[in-house]
C-alpha cells in the first residue's frame, strides 16, 4: 500500500477485459488503465461491473493484483472491491490488496443474508481494526437486496473517521446523500454511486467525488470540471446524455454489455467477452441507441 492520498474526482470501475478462454486479459486492462488516465483520470477501482461476482478467489486476486501493478505504473491511485459474506474472508481479500499496494479498498454488505444494523456494524468494524488500508463502505442495494442505515454509516464514521469513504447507492439517492453529510457534520467523504447519472445532484450535496463506468470516463472528468468550474451551460449539456446513458443499463448484465461494446468501439477492448453466464441479450435497437447517446456525448463533452 502506498502513503495514504486523498482519492477524489472520477474515479472509473473497470471493466475486465477477457481472452478467447474467457480469462483475464492483463494486457488490454493495463490498456484501459492507461486510456483512462489519458483522459485525466487519476484514480481507477474494481467493482461489480469488473464481474467480480462471477469469479473465484483466484481470478478476484489476479484482477486486484493486475489493477495494483498497471496503476501504480501509471502513478494511479487503485480502489479494489473486496467485499465477502464473512469477515474472515472479507479480511483475507483486504490483506491481499494492501500487499498487492492498493491504496483503498470498496466493501460491501454480505449478498447472502440480511444483516441487522449491529451485525452491519460489527462486519465492517472487523475489517477496520484488522486491517490499516482505507475502506469506502459501498451501500450496493441494488446487489445487496437492502440498505444500510445512515445511522450506521455514521457509526462507523465516528469510529473510523481517519480511514473510511463512503459510497451510497441506495434510493433516494440525494437525501440519504445529505442525510449521511449532515450526521457527520459534513465531514463524511462520499462517492457518487450510480454511474455519475445523480452526479449534479450529489456534487450540490458535498461529494468528493463519483465511480462510474471506464467506457464514458472522458465524459464524466469533463462534466465534473464543469461542476468545479460552475459552468452550467456545458453541465446541463453533458449531464443530460450521462443520465440517458445510465438509464440504458437497469441491470448490472446490461451496463457490463454496454460498457464492453463502447470500450471497444473506441478501441480500447479488443472483443466484448463475458464471463458466463448472463441474463441480457445486447440486441441492434439498445445497441443503436447506445451509440446514439455516445455520439452525441462526443459532441458535447469533447
Amino acid at each position: 500500500m502506498s502513503e495514504f492520498t486523498e482519492i477524489k474526482g472520477v474515479v472509473p470501475v473497470l471493466s475486465t477485459p477477457l481472452d478467447s478462454d474467457r480469462k483475464l486479459d492483463a494486457k488490454t486492462l493495463r490498456r484501459e488503465i492507461e486510456w483512462v488516465g489519458e483522459h485525466g483520470v487519476k484514480s481507477v477501482a474494481s467493482g461489480m461491473v469488473s464481474e467480480i461476482l462471477r469469479m473465484n478467489l483466484r481470478e478476484r486476486k489476479e484482477l486486484t493484483e493486475s489493477i495494483c501493478a498497471s496503476a501504480a505504473d501509471f502513478k494511479m491511485n487503485s480502489i479494489v472491491s473486496c467485499g465477502q459474506e464473512t469477515p474472515e474472508l472479507t479480511i483475507d481479500l483486504v490483506l491481499h490488496a494492501q500487499d498487492s499496494g492498493a491504496d483503498a479498498v470498496m466493501i460491501n454488505p454480505p449478498i447472502a443474508s440480511k444483516l441487522s444494523d449491529d451485525d452491519i456494524f460489527n462486519y465492517f468494524s472487523a475489517v477496520f481494526e484488522k486491517t490499516v488500508i482505507p475502506i469506502v463502505v459501498q451501500d450496493a442495494s441494488g446487489y445487496v437486496g437492502y440498505s444500510i442505515n445512515v445511522s450506521v454509516l455514521a457509526r462507523l464514521f465516528n469510529q473510523y473517521s481517519e480511514r473510511i469513504y463512503f459510497k451510497p447507492e441506495a434510493v433516494p439517492i440525494g437525501q440519504r446523500l445529505s442525510d449521511l453529510r449532515d450526521a457527520t457534520g459534513g465531514k463524511a467523504r462520499i462517492f457518487e454511486g450510480t454511474g455519475g447519472a445523480h452526479l449534479v445532484d450529489s456534487f450540490t450535496r458535498g461529494v468528493v467525488g463519483t465511480m462510474p463506468g471506464a467506457d464514458i470516463s472522458w465524459a464524466l472528468v469533463k462534466l465534473w470540471d464543469s461542476l468545479v468550474a460552475g459552468d452550467w451551460n456545458r453541465v446541463n449539456l453533458i449531464n443530460g446524455a450521462v443520465a440517458n446513458m445510465v438509464n440504458l443499463m437497469p441491470t448490472l448484465d446490461t451496463y457490463i454489455a454496454i460498457e464492453k461494446h463502447l470500450l471497444q468501439k473506441q478501441n480500447v477492448f479488443k472483443n466484448t467477452y463475458k464471463i458466463e453466464p448472463v441474463s441480457f441479450t445486447f440486441d441492434s435497437e439498445t445497441q443503436a441507441e447506445a451509440e446514439r447517446i455516445f455520439n452525441y456525448l462526443i459532441e458535447v463533452a469533447r
